[in-house]
């Protein structure tokens, strides 16, 4: 792990220790979990998380720090094809949201913001605790066993020619992302029903030979929903992302991806300080491939919840596994720490 990752989790972590003995106000708008496919083939994509039906109000801000810790475990072949995925991923993403005063073409109700991530590839060190965990869970630790632990193996061969390889760690930026919002309609009656339009842009700011970006530009637009039923709060949605011309599989790679997100999201009732949130993240494939890793579609489960530590900040926590077998990676720790600015 790096330094700045591990200063990040030990920060959070011992902030949590401090404020769970504080009852704290609710939040407006519970959020969904901002997290996609952390697979270190499909998160160079940029592929958007699902983000809330409702877009920042007029002169406020949102900021996010937002760890997705990967273990990547996956040997696959299928006739000429063969992938090997043996490490760990840290991508740490810097977000921030914020709400136009300005009407912008007549329009009300926009949201501007950023995404600048910092992704590091290497061998890690969680082998050994996850196989633990598989075995306390009765989980099988077969594709993992067949891998040396905590080493650094990302690979892709096609018809005999070596077309993605990394073994030495690596990390650097990663491929910001601009995006944009604008308040479709927001019921804020008892019943909340809002709709967002949200669009992004990702830029070459990475490097495909460092897996920290494709080199090229995605542009994605969605429609995201928020409804809210007294303690529940429900966050779904969906779009399209149109691939620009990559430097990494390019030749394989599909021109549009079809993504669908869901998240049930409840605020209990003695324990104010605290959510349970539980969220399905979906995409068609992102490339022409035999592999169910790479040509397959891809669903992933998210269970966590989210600590409330004042109206303002709030920490998000879960545990991220895969529905459809070999498509995202074997586990995903996801912390974010998020702030509200007024």
């Amino acid at each position: 792990m790096t330094r700045l990752a591990r200063r990040l989790l030990v920060t959070l972590i011992g902030t949590v220790t401090l404020s769970i003995s504080v009852q704290t106000a609710l939040a407006e708008t519970m959020q969904p979990l901002y997290t996609a496919n952390q697979n270190p083939l499909i998160q160079l994509n940029g592929l958007p998380p699902l983000e809330k039906g409702i877009v920042s109000a007029a002169g406020t801000s949102s900021s996010r720090a937002v760890l997705d810790i990967v273990s990547n475990s996956i040997a696959e072949t299928r006739g000429r094809e063969r992938i090997t995925l043996d490490g760990e991923t840290y991508r740490l993403n810097f977000m921030f949201r914020h709400g136009l005063k300005q009407t912008v073409f007549g329009m009300k109700g926009i949201e501007v913001g950023i995404d600048i991530p910092y992704i590091r590839h290497s061998g890690g060190t969680l082998d050994g605790f996850i196989r633990n965990w598989h075995s306390a869970l009765g989980l099988s630790n077969s594709e993992r066993d067949q891998f040396q632990e905590n080493q650094l193996r990302y690979e892709y061969i096609s018809n005999g020619t070596t077309l993605v390889r990394t073994v030495d760690s690596t990390d650097r930026i990663g491929d910001i992302r601009l995006s944009a919002a604008w308040q479709l309609s927001c019921d804020r009656s008892q019943e909340k029903h809002c709709r967002a339009l949200r669009a992004s842009l990702k830029l070459p700011t990475g490097k495909a030979d460092k897996l920290s970006g494709s080199g090229g530009f995605n542009l994605s637009l969605a429609q995201a929903t928020t409804r809210t039923y007294q303690r529940y709060t429900f966050h779904y949605g969906g779009g399209l992302q149109l691939n620009g011309a990559s430097d990494l599989l390019n030749e394989q790679q599909k021109d549009v991806v079809v993504f669908a997100n869901a998240s049930i999201n409840y605020q209990t009732k003695h324990y104010r300080w605290m959510e349970l949130k539980a969220q399905l993240d979906g995409h068609s494939a992102f490339y022409d491939s035999a592999l169910r890793n790479l040509g397959g579609n891809a669903l992933q489960i998210n269970i966590g919840g989210t600590i409330n530590f004042s109206r303002k900040t709030a920490l998000d926590i879960a545990i991220t596994e895969d529905i459809i077998t070999s498509t995202i990676p074997d586990v995903v720790f996801h912390l974010a720490l998020r702030m509200a600015h007024e």
